[in-house]
């Protein structure tokens, strides 16, 4: 029999992308799904195509990830994304509108959303800013770090007593992108029910604080707050630890449970570290004794002395056989040649400017569905003649013409 390949999720729903780096990656998020997602660019192409860390041959990497898949427009006008006639009218034929910055500056090019969904009351207008559309903090510019600080996610990262450490990259356009990503689709079936658009206020500051780990649950139920603990674990049993070839994060303990305690110190014994054997008296069940510097430091000289002749692989099958919360610390090289992963054809290839690129795959799939990018990064106005050709009306720019 041969299998039927369905349609993409989002196939005829389209996509105007006029944001920055800190929402390119929600318009991603969307081409991987199927949508038309069309850049609008100004003729040498936006800045985020320059960002590091780039090739030897000067391709960025972060904009070859964020842009795979979308189509690329220059608009008349000298100012990308500025309302223009060509603009409103690609408008019109879209479902969605992508911008990633404040009020005031979308406001000046005559972009704020009450305004755009007034004359295109059929468009989900996704506006990812730094602080939101409102408040008092509304037009203040940001950065990766400045939003990692104010949604609190900084104050986790890092070693105590020490300056805080930036997570690399720029996860808060990653945190934010998965937030618009999601509740532009849940306006899209409203627009679907009801024919009705809708202005969806994105604040890359709280899609942040939305992503604290359990540092909110922590306050909620034990009246503690949280703070930078490095590579150190609260307790015994939980934390980092070395082996054979890196590292490996253990899960012995969690919010003063002792949780597996019990496996693990049967794992320990077993295997020749009959000093393990203490870990058994009564005063390691008790929650302050396993969060004290002296029962995690015992701990931690126990595991690695253990640890130090196993690989984390290794540690990693025959713990979680054990039905020990174990995972080994992967690096880059590690995830190239996962098993897992390299079974699931998770990892893709893309060609940019003729080279081959291997990017992360998409993090949904769906049977019988094709959900990956549909092409390599287009270059800049590359398919400008094809989109407004097709636009009611379209006023094409000279370089269209014969």
């Amino acid at each position: 029999m041969t299998r039927t390949v369905l349609a993409a999720p989002l196939e005829g729903l389209r996509v105007i992308d006029l944001s920055t780096s800190l929402g390119a990656y929600a318009g991603r998020l969307l081409a991987d799904l199927g949508a038309d997602v069309i850049r609008v660019e100004p003729a040498g192409g936006v800045p985020e195509r320059f960002l590091s860390p780039l090739t030897d041959d000067g391709i960025s990497l972060p904009f070859a990830f964020t842009e795979a898949g979308k189509r690329s427009v220059v608009l008349d006008g000298h100012e990308v994304g500025s309302r223009t006639e060509q603009l409103e009218s690609l408008l019109e034929t879209a479902q969605i509108l992508l911008t990633s910055e404040g009020p005031g500056s979308l406001r000046r090019r005559g972009l704020h959303p009450t305004d755009v969904t007034h004359r295109h009351p059929q468009l989900v207008h996704v506006c990812i800013s730094p602080f939101g559309l409102t408040g008092p903090w509304a037009d203040r510019p940001a950065t990766d770090l400045t939003l990692l600080a104010a949604g609190g996610l900084l104050a986790l990262a890092g070693h105590p007593g020490l300056p805080p450490v930036r997570a690399w990259g720029n996860q808060t356009s990653v945190i934010a992108g998965v937030h618009a990503a999601t509740a532009a689709l849940m306006a899209v079936l409203v627009l679907e029910e009801t024919g009705q658009g809708q202005i969806v206020d994105v604040s890359a500051q709280e899609a942040v604080a939305h992503s604290l780990e359990n540092a909110v649950q922590y306050l909620d139920l034990e009246e503690t707050i949280r703070h930078r603990v490095g590579s150190g674990p609260v307790e015994a049993g939980t934390g980092l630890f070395t082996c054979s070839d890196g590292w490996i994060y253990l899960v012995g303990g969690l919010g003063g449970l002792p949780l597996a305690w019990d496996s693990i110190t049967t794992w320990l014994v077993d295997s020749g570290i009959h000093e393990a054997a203490q870990l058994c008296r009564p005063h390691w069940r008790e929650r302050s004794w396993r969060r004290s510097s002296e029962a995690v430091q015992t701990f931690r000289g126990l595991f690695e002395r253990f640890a130090a002749g196993r690989t984390k692989q290794e540690l990693y099958e025959d713990g979680q056989n054990r039905g020990i919360s174990i995972a080994p610390v992967s690096t880059p090289d590690d995830l190239l040649t996962s098993p897992q992963l390299v079974e699931r054809d998770f990892f893709l290839t893309v060609p940019v400017n003729g080279r081959t690129l291997t990017f992360p795959g998409s993090p949904y799939r769906f049977d019988g569905m094709k959900v990956a990018p549909g092409a390599p990064p287009a270059q800049p106005g590359a398919d400008t003649c094809a989109v407004l050709d097709a636009l009611p009306a379209a006023r094409t720019p000279p370089a269209c013409k014969e």
